[in-house]
């Protein structure tokens, strides 16, 4: 029998169901883990399943060019990344929570290179900027796309982020999600994904919910000066022109 449901409505059921047997490790093991210098066996057999699931029901329905695999915005993506670290850094220095920086040491920089830009950023930007950002597209407009895969990549991490943690991921992959509508593209999100994980779990490898619960705002000044350049970059975003949607079958 013929599928009667659209290309991009099945590709999100499929996309559902894909987490089905990731819900262990997604509920209990990283929340409750404890992370080491190369990380859990455990999570990177869980990348390479997302990995493997993005590319069955992605590549059924679409090409790696279509799903933001190509060479579309590679530079607006990593120049208007650059604004969301910059923007980033400057939240967190407006707070009073303590710097807890590490030297980074030539093994620990490899160790985070290879879990963080060739795990992490492009697989979950395969998944939620390219397959169901491409799904949400086709079914129901650029809209839909942009604010489904946002929703969707704060519910990801909302296990062992909490809710306050989700939101801020959940406006982070939209500002990701926006610059991923005007490039075109993934691949430079992709590393200025890795990055920022790399700078975060630098400068705050173990904040809690409840230190997040207690900040204060110390220097408004870079306040200030992170809310014209998120205001400027949305701007820019909403005035540049956009991509041509890769079309190639």
């Amino acid at each position: 029998m013929r599928n009667r449901l659209p290309p991009g409505l099945s590709a999100i059921i499929e996309v559902a169901l894909m987490f089905a047997p990731a819900l262990p490790a997604y509920l209990w093991l990283w929340p409750n883990v404890t992370a080491t210098e190369w990380h859990t066996p455990a999570e990177v057999v869980t990348y390479a399943y997302f990995l493997i699931c993005c590319l069955i029901i992605g590549l059924r329905r679409w090409n790696l060019g279509q799903l933001g695999v190509n060479r579309q915005g590679i530079g607006l993506s990593l120049g208007c990344g650059a604004i969301v670290i910059a923007i980033y850094l400057l939240g967190r220095l407006v707070t009073d929570l303590p710097l807890e920086l590490r030297p980074l040491t030539p093994n620990r920089l490899v160790r985070k290179i290879a879990f963080y830009f060739v795990l992490v950023g492009p697989i979950e930007e395969l998944l939620f900027r390219g397959l169901i950002y491409r799904a949400l597209e086709e079914w129901r407009g650029a809209r839909w796309a942009v604010l489904g895969s946002a929703v969707a990549f704060g519910l990801y991490h909302i296990g062992w982020m909490g809710a306050l943690g989700a939101l801020v991921t959940a406006f982070i992959g939209l500002l990701f999600g926006a610059i991923r509508w005007r490039a075109g593209g993934i691949v430079g999100l992709a590393f200025v994904h890795g990055l920022l994980d790399v700078i975060a779990t630098e400068i705050d490898p173990g904040l809690t919910i409840k230190q997040v619960d207690q900040i204060h705002i110390v220097r408004p000044g870079f306040a200030i000066l992170g809310d014209t350049l998120l205001l400027a970059l949305l701007v820019f975003l909403w005035k540049s022109r956009r991509a041509r949607p890769n079309k190639t079958v």
